[in-house]
């Protein structure tokens, strides 16, 4: 007589997993996955930088607004006596893009698509490069549609982990689960490069934006992480935690509180949004997004992908630019530029959005003129 052996409660488990397994594999609609989470470190080139002069990636694209905002990147540069140089990337070449951002490790990203497909390789770009760190910073300017004066906040938020993976899958027919995949090594490393830049732009007080109640486990781990290293920075920084809901509310109706926020990728671009048309809306803007060694700046209408404008705003592209040459380490010219662009808004220079009858281009053109007399003067 055969006797049965004893099942236990890890039999049953391990019974159960296989099943609900073969289950998955077995459908034709189930198992569908896509998207992947970064796991291997990035191939890093030398600098190219030859004879003095660093080699800037410029992305365009065939609509008005890249090949517009491609001639302003390109006449800024040349006005500004700075060396670099563009390698110009039309749209459509993918893999010259990749190839080209790798080997120059900086990059501007003009052109404006919103489309599926557009988002599919700007995601793409930012997990192959582990542009981990999306920074923006919105601020309040005399006359150009902002109600708070003194509005000064630097956004710090995660870039590449959770939804930034685009991992979903169906378990079975009519159902599908998406997946927001995040690890303490990224929470470290975001949290590590945040605090730094916090520091180092003299920020006194940081807000991490949450919802860990709702998510204990994933918001919860980044709050935990944060206060543990905030240890190392008490003497220079003050930690606070805040809801969304809260920071929202605060954003639309007390923005000058906030001086420095921290977010997960979930909330940094929305929030990111909201700061932007606090401030005046965010064709006044730039961003970046940066990982330990490459970069790739854009005007934050571009990175919000905001369709909404005929044109690219001049102000976001000098801005760009500016955030360009303080990343390359020529502080000296960004200080120049950012005056020039200061001074033509203190002088009622102003384009049609902010209620001005000026045009972009010559926003642009009384910035290179000012900046080549400065150059004859000296």
């Amino acid at each position: 007589m055969l006797r049965c052996p004893k099942v236990t409660q890890s039999m049953l488990a391990r019974i159960s997993i296989r099943h609900f397994a073969d289950d998955i594999h077995g459908s034709v609609r189930a198992a569908y996955a896509k998207g992947d989470a970064r796991a291997d470190p990035v191939n890093v080139l030398p600098k190219s930088k030859y004879g003095g002069i660093n080699t800037v990636s410029l992305v365009t694209g065939t609509t008005i607004i890249g090949q517009q905002g491609a001639q302003f990147v390109s006449s800024l540069l040349s006005s500004s006596r700075v060396p670099v140089e563009v390698q110009v990337i039309e749209a459509g070449q993918d893999d010259e893009y990749f190839h080209s951002v790798l080997r120059n490790r900086t990059a501007v990203h003009v052109d404006n698509q919103a489309d599926a497909e557009a988002k599919q390789k700007a995601l793409k770009i930012c997990n192959d490069l582990d542009l981990y760190v999306f920074k923006t910073r919105t601020r309040s300017f005399p006359g150009f549609k902002c109600r708070f004066p003194d509005v000064d906040i630097q956004l710090i938020g995660q870039n590449n982990m959770g939804i930034f993976n685009e991992l979903e899958y169906s378990p079975v027919e009519g159902v599908v689960e998406a997946l927001s995949v995040v690890s303490q090594k990224a929470n470290d490393k975001y949290l590590q490069y945040a605090f730094k830049a916090a520091a180092k732009a003299g920020r006194k007080r940081v807000t991490l934006i949450n919802k860990a109640k709702e998510w204990a486990i994933s918001d919860g781990s980044l709050v935990e992480a944060a206060k543990r290293m905030h240890c190392h920075y008490k003497d220079c920084l003050e930690l606070e935690l805040m809801e969304v809901e809260e920071a929202i509310s605060r954003l639309v109706t007390e923005p000058t509180y906030f001086d420095c926020l921290f977010a997960s990728e979930r909330y940094a671009t929305f929030l990111s949004a909201i700061c932007s048309g606090v401030c005046g809306g965010a064709n006044l803007f730039s961003a970046v997004e940066i990982g330990d060694h490459h970069a790739v700046f854009k005007p934050l209408q571009t990175k919000l992908s905001l369709t909404n404008y005929a044109n690219l705003s001049a102000y976001g592209i000098v801005s760009t630019i500016v955030d360009l040459f303080e990343h390359l380490g020529h502080d000296k010219c960004a200080d120049a530029l950012w005056c020039e662009l200061k001074r033509t808004m203190d002088e009622g220079i102003r384009t049609k959005e902010f209620g001005g009858q000026d045009t972009g281009e010559y926003v642009i053109c009384n910035i290179i003129n000012q900046l080549r007399c400065r150059a004859l003067g000296k």
